[in-house]
């Protein structure tokens, strides 16, 4: 699959997964823009809307719904793919009530494949809107 636009916008405020959004743009051949800030991710996503929002981590707050309807928003694209990806040591959520409007949500570690399949169906999904 060759795309020649889009990208995947990474929210990892705790920078600890540098290498997992490193190995994800050099596996999969896709443009990906790591935010270290909230501001960051919507200022980036207003300017030029991604395919896939990624928002990594433990903070739950950090992907309220507040969050989740600003990138929306400000990206102009309302359909865009938002998931959230924890890791599998983080406590239990209930996903309706702590991550409202987010698409999906994953847990790590994720194969390549998964990876993969979440992107390009996020691609598929936007170049369709």
């Amino acid at each position: 699959m060759t795309l020649t636009q889009g990208y995947i916008l990474v929210l990892d405020p705790e920078r600890r997964h540098h290498d997992d959004a490193h190995s994800l743009a050099t596996n999969l051949q896709y443009p990906v823009f790591v935010a270290s800030s909230t501001e960051q991710a919507v200022t980036r996503a207003s300017q030029t809307p991604p395919c896939l929002v990624i928002l990594m981590g433990n903070n739950f707050q950090a992907w309220s719904q507040p969050l989740v309807n600003q990138l929306r928003q400000y990206s102009r694209s309302p359909d865009m793919t938002i998931v959230a990806l924890t890791d599998s040591a983080s406590p239990q959520w209930n996903y309706s009530e702590d991550t409202p409007g987010v698409d999906g949500l994953l847990v790590q570690p994720l194969s390549m494949e998964i990876l993969r399949s979440l992107v390009e169906s996020a691609f598929a999904r936007s170049i369709c809107q």
